[in-house]
């Protein structure tokens, strides 16, 4: 599992063209990757699409291959769903190509972007209350994360895992489950106070402005290439 400081190194230690694009224009790619999924009756265009976004991280620097192995998670939910509606491989492929290209292309925008200037252009956009419950899920998804990874691996040291005793097994991930809300809780209250002593008075992040970068072309360029594939390619 990949934890938060990770991905926050990426953001903040790259210096290739994304990494240098203005936050705008990636969030402006995010929205044409997802409106190219969106509006896709046909796979094809689409993992032609996903094609192109691989080739792009891995001109611009990025961490190409850790960012297309996190993008096939979404595969695995993408799968479920396309078995419950028995369209054949066809409909699979369409709802699998569906899931891991906009997947693909939020996960280059946040490894490309130290997340302060991701919430400081929502602060430009959205009621502050907004803006602060974005980034607070942002930081406490990451922090459950890596709480249930760490729980997973004491509750297999420990015995607390048997394979073919349901009872004992669903007993103890209750009980973990239970441990791992107060602990939530917990970091929750000790965040809080840690924000109130360095300042914190309501104001997550400071308003940007919103302005485009002469680096704005690669990412406004591959999101229209791949909007462009799915409304030409039918």
């Amino acid at each position: 599992m990949i934890d938060v400081a990770r991905i926050d190194h990426w953001a903040a230690s790259g210096s290739g063209p994304f990494h240098s694009a203005s936050t705008v224009a990636k969030v402006l790619f995010l929205l044409f990757v997802v409106s190219a999924a969106v509006l896709s009756r046909n796979p094809y265009p689409l993992m032609a699409g996903y094609g192109v976004l691989v080739a792009v991280a891995a001109a611009a620097g990025l961490p190409w291959f850790r960012i297309m192995g996190l993008s096939w998670y979404a595969a695995l939910f993408a799968i479920l769903y396309a078995i419950s509606f028995r369209g054949g491989t066809w409909l699979a492929a369409l709802f699998v190509v569906k899931a891991i290209t906009p997947s693909f292309a939020m996960l280059m925008l946040i490894v490309s972007t130290p997340y302060p200037r991701i919430f400081s252009l929502f602060s430009a956009l959205l009621p502050e209350i907004l803006a602060a419950g974005l980034f607070m899920t942002y930081r406490t998804l990451f922090i459950l994360l890596d709480m249930m990874d760490s729980f997973a691996a004491a509750i297999r040291m420990r015995g607390g895992f048997s394979p073919g005793s349901l009872y004992k097994n669903s007993a103890n991930i209750s009980k973990g489950i239970g441990m791992l809300m107060v602990r939530a809780v917990e970091r929750a209250s000790r965040l809080y106070a840690v924000m109130v002593v360095r300042g914190y008075n309501g104001s997550m992040a400071e308003k940007g402005a919103i302005h485009f970068q002469r680096q704005d072309w690669l990412p406004l360029g591959a999101g229209t290439v791949v909007l462009m594939l799915v409304i030409v390619w039918k």
